[in-house]
């Protein structure tokens, strides 16, 4: 028997696409001789497997629940509803996001998840030139899909069990295990945050050349496929929580000005048969099962009721929507009473018997009530994204006026006219109403190195988080400790 790699994995064929459970995570025997005759001979083989990859983000602990829900669930945009029932209580459900209540069993998946998705990337980046009949081109474009999937992978991992960037002066802090290769027999320890983002950097630059001039695969700009803007929008979001400011600026510049994309300019609004509920408003762009097409860059959609693309036994729409008064969690007041009456994102939130819940991923509705997208880039962040480093990089204050106010605008809401620091606070402002529930609220926090109060909370602690706090870098799991005398444990726990 081989050990593979000390995390709670269990290392699957990357034929398949269905997780599936494992008895003993931190003792398997080495499946990379087998997934590489079954797979990696030809062409077909590598895409296929590639796809496999993509098919991993939508596991539990990425965007199939619990990465997309913790940004929000663990700030003041969250509450536990009050008119929750039982099955809304369900550990699976993520109380302890919201209370805070953190230990080392109780912690988020992602780290089994995302350790799943780096090991089957090292495993096609190692056999890949065994397929062949593969072309060059398509060798090169999936190994920088590979790369940059990889370095998405590190930079999630390290958002949630890493304090922020700057936390330290020379990012000494601990960060991650890095692991480029499968069949690592080593226990190592964690890197630290400096040289996490170095890695990632470093992916991420020789990557993205790759996929400036290369589609070799076809991908032809499609929103559940990585391609060069998708990429450097992902690069551009690292720069911003870094803080790097001037290198985010130049990359959403990218985006915005040269990608295919164009900013949904009015919401608009319909009646729709909403589960039972009856007829409720939703924005026309946010229902169904894609999310503002014209402005998405990179989207998931996750499908319960098609046994071929089961991939998380969860999914956003079981944790926001009430689904027969089951939502775990709900929207927060602190966050609801930010919006001014008659905003038409409002229709993201309605009330069913008490509290006002999450219905910003209504899915496909009716028989589809569980296909569900997650938007995991949008044009819209990046122009409020250019809007705030615009006056950090380079004073402009009109130019960040000008665009944050095309959001303002199509929601219907008062244009924001202030200038210097008041301008960056209500960037970052409108950024947490536009953004909410889409998983970014704890690390912008964390960016700024803020702490938040909850003013409708109703727990007995964690109603304040004062930055530091060891509440921002999540416990390692157990599993993890069990199986790796050498990695050292988040502070507090």
């Amino acid at each position: 028997m081989k050990k593979i790699y000390n995390s709670k994995i269990c290392f699957l064929l990357l034929i398949l696409f269905i997780t599936s459970a494992c008895d003993d995570y931190l003792d398997v025997e080495s499946e990379t001789a087998v997934s590489s005759e079954s797979v990696f001979q030809s062409q077909d083989g590598v895409l296929f497997a590639l796809t496999g990859v993509y098919t991993r983000l939508k596991l539990k602990g990425f965007y199939g629940t619990e990465f997309a829900l913790i940004g929000d669930a663990a700030t003041d945009n969250g509450k536990i509803p009050s008119d929750r029932e039982s099955a809304g209580a369900n550990a699976d459900r993520m109380p302890f996001a919201y209370t805070l209540n953190l230990n080392t069993t109780n912690t988020s998946t992602l780290w089994q998840d995302a350790y799943i998705v780096i090991n089957n990337i090292n495993n096609i980046l190692e056999n890949i030139d065994n397929a062949t009949d593969i072309n060059e081109d398509v060798r090169s474009q999936v190994i920088a899909e590979g790369r940059i999937l990889r370095a998405w992978a590190y930079f999630s991992l390290v958002q949630l069990y890493s304090q922020d960037f700057n936390f330290t002066a020379d990012q000494s802090h601990p960060g991650v295990p890095i692991v480029i290769a499968t069949g690592i027999e080593d226990q190592p320890v964690r890197n630290t945050v400096g040289e996490v983002f170095n890695f990632i950097f470093t992916e991420m630059n020789e990557s993205i050349s790759v996929l400036q001039n290369n589609d070799a695969i076809g991908r032809d700009n499609d929103i559940y496929f990585l391609n060069y803007f998708s990429a450097v929008a992902m690069r551009a979001k690292m720069h911003f929580y870094v803080t790097n400011y001037a290198e985010a600026l130049a990359d959403a510049d990218i985006v915005i000005s040269q990608g295919p994309y164009s900013l949904v300019e009015n919401y608009t609004t319909s009646l729709y048969e909403a589960r039972g509920l009856g007829d409720l408003e939703f924005i026309d762009a946010w229902a169904g099962t894609v999310i503002v097409e014209s402005e998405s860059i990179f989207q998931l959609y996750v499908n319960e009721d098609n046994p071929e693309e089961v991939t998380t036994n969860r999914s956003i729409i079981d944790i926001y929507t009430s689904n027969n008064g089951n939502a775990a969690h709900a929207i927060s007041n602190d966050l609801l009473s930010l919006y001014e009456a008659g905003d038409v994102r409002t229709n993201w939130y309605k009330i069913e018997d008490v509290d006002p819940h999450v219905f910003k991923y209504p899915g496909g509705f009716g028989d589809a009530r569980d296909d569900t997208p997650y938007s995991v880039l949008r044009l819209t962040e990046f122009i409020l994204m250019k809007a705030e480093c615009e006056v950090r990089v380079n004073n402009a204050d009109n130019v960040a006026r000008d665009l944050v106010n095309l959001i303002t605008l199509r929601a219907g809401a008062s244009p924001i006219a202030s200038s210097g620091n008041a301008l960056i606070e209500d960037i970052i402002t409108e950024r947490r109403k536009e953004m909410a529930f889409e998983g970014n609220r704890l690390f912008d926090l964390k960016r700024l190195q803020r702490g938040f109060t909850r003013v409708d909370c109703i727990l007995p602690e964690n109603c304040t988080v004062v930055y530091p706090s060891n509440l921002y870098a999540w416990p390692i799991p157990q599993d993890e400790l069990n199986g790796n005398p050498n990695i050292r444990q988040n502070d507090g726990y």
